[in-house]
């Protein structure tokens, strides 16, 4: 058995309904890249029949991966047949690290799309044009096996229109990162512009050599204040700058 795979696109987040939880488009009545349309009402029977008329139960898959359990990353809470097209609501396992990895991923827009693994069970032909060979496929009636996240849909209308809950962390955490953002900017200040030495100076013909010269560095008090600066702590700065900065 060969499953057919129409893709769409997810939109934007909230906590509205807790962790781990978005809501979109998994399908839509309009021709995908594949000129293909699935009609509204292609969906009824399958939610009926298979996932007790709620949409409940729908598999969640991780770009349309069936190998092994981890695969599967999700369910659908509810699936329902609007104007638009297939809308579900959905909840990751963030206990699985493939789960939390794809939640994360949604709340940083760097994954927006799903795509539908399922069966046509009645298609037609539609003449759209004057040649016999304009047309397209219409999917009259199907079986949704799946509902996958993906970084390419083939149906570019299909959209995540909620993720459920922005970024959490705990209150201890919260004050170790604040903790090491401020050390971080102790370093940074402690960069002293007005101390460096003008770009002249080192052109300076003087015959002195700087390493007969004691080190006295340590006697000036405001040079033991002053921290150096470690290409690292750049780096770690920005991570954590950039931790605080993502959208809860």
């Amino acid at each position: 058995m060969r499953l057919d795979f129409k893709g769409f696109e997810l939109k934007s987040l909230d906590d509205s309904q807790g962790e781990g939880v978005f809501s979109g488009y998994a399908s839509t009545w309009d021709k995908d890249l594949y000129d293909d349309v699935i009609v509204k009402g292609a969906f009824a029977g399958t939610l009926e029949n298979d996932y007790a008329g709620t949409g409940a139960g729908i598999p969640i898959h991780w770009q349309h991966k069936d190998d092994k359990p981890t695969d599967i990353i999700g369910e659908t809470l509810s699936a329902v047949e609007d104007e638009h097209g297939l809308l579900v609501t959905a909840r990751l396992d963030l206990d699985l690290p493939e789960g939390k990895r794809a939640y994360e991923l949604l709340q940083r827009g760097l994954i927006h799309q799903m795509s539908i693994g399922f069966l046509a069970e009645e298609t037609a032909f539609v003449q759209d044009g004057k040649s016999s060979w304009d047309g397209y496929r219409e999917i009259r009636q199907l079986k949704l096996f799946e509902i996958s996240l993906v970084q390419v849909a083939a149906n570019q209308g299909a959209e995540v229109l909620e993720v459920k809950s922005g970024r959490a962390i705990s209150a201890s955490n919260e004050s170790k990162l604040r903790a090491a953002l401020d050390s971080l900017h102790e370093v940074l200040d402690g960069i002293d512009s007005d101390n460096r030495k003008p770009d002249d100076d080192a052109t300076d013909d003087s015959t002195d050599d700087s390493s007969d010269q004691p080190d006295d560095s340590t006697d000036d008090p405001k040079r033991k204040d002053q921290k150096s600066f470690d290409p690292q702590w750049a780096k770690e700065y920005q991570t954590i700058s950039d931790f605080f900065s993502l959208q809860n």
